[in-house]
């Protein structure tokens, strides 16, 4: 196995597993009322998807046509679209002072939507392994450039996130 290879799906696999945690953490957060640790795990979990999420859609998703074909990848991408809106949802609800039985109900329904996300991109390491080391070096190099970046999730979506259509051009 590469070292390019190797890197990219251990670090994949590794930041899936962190958000998986705190997803699990942030929704015994809003269980149990505790705002505060609830919006630190929002803010977590921002920090962390931006760079995660740009470089996947600037060079995983890309390379996984090969396999699924251009419909799938852009599905990949509507994921995304409805992770980030509850992620957004989420930051929102955090943010108040106490959260109603219906609100609380709200943040817990947006969650999964993070949550889904995780598992079911994780799952593409099975088909991903099968790319040759040129990809991984593509997947590598963008990983390193989006976390050099900084990006939030939220700034990435709302400043340099491109289109489905130029993520499977």
């Amino acid at each position: 196995m590469s070292d390019a290879r190797e890197h990219v799906i251990e670090t994949f696999q590794e930041e899936h597993r962190q958000t998986r945690d705190k997803c699990l953490e942030l929704s015994d957060a809003i269980e149990a009322g505790d705002l505060d640790r609830a919006e630190e795990l929002v803010h977590e979990i921002d920090v962390a998807a931006g760079p995660h999420f740009q470089y996947e859609e600037d060079a995983l998703y890309p390379a996984l046509i090969t396999f699924f074909g251009e419909q799938k990848v852009k599905e990949l991408v509507a994921e995304h679209d409805e992770a980030i809106e509850a992620a957004e949802t989420l930051a929102d609800l955090t943010s108040q002072d106490v959260l109603s039985k219906a609100e609380t109900q709200e943040a817990l329904r947006a969650l999964p939507n993070i949550m889904v996300h995780v598992s079911d991109c994780d799952g593409l390491t099975v088909y991903l392994e099968k790319a040759d080391d040129e990809v991984f070096e593509d997947i590598k190099r963008s990983m390193e450039a989006a976390n050099e970046q900084g990006l939030t999730l939220t700034e990435y979506d709302e400043t340099v996130r491109p289109s489905p259509e130029e993520i499977v051009a």
